[in-house]
This record gives structure tokens, sequence and C-alpha cells, in this order.
């Protein structure tokens, strides 16, 4: 997953939350879809993390 790109991603991770919007997942499958979204939150978190500190850099006063 980490090699994807941000908006690949946002994608997979629209398509988990829909997955589990829809309520047609046994509990097992569910879990999993779950955690998958975790997973691609988290490293959606990392990458804005790492372009709001580059930003800073060429622009410190935001």
């Amino acid at each position: 997953m980490k090699e994807n790109t941000f908006e690949q991603l946002m994608d997979l991770l629209s398509k988990s939350v829909s997955l589990l919007e829809g309520g047609e997942l046994q509990l097992e499958k569910a879990m999993e879809e779950y955690q998958k979204g975790l997973k691609i939150i988290k490293i959606l978190n990392e990458r804005l993390e790492t372009a709001k500190q580059k930003l800073e850099v060429v622009d410190p006063n935001e």
C-alpha cells in the first residue's frame, strides 16, 4: 500500500468505507476491512504530515 499514490489510497479507503457501510460483510470480513482502513488512514496521515513539514520549510510564516 505504501507504493500507492495519495489519491489511490483515498480511493481504497473510500471503497472500504462503502463496503462497511453496506452492511453485507460477515463479521470477520468487516473486521479485516476495518483494519485495512486503519492502515490506510495511518499512511495518509503520515503523508499529510510530511507534506505539511515540506510546506513549512518553503514558507516558514505559514
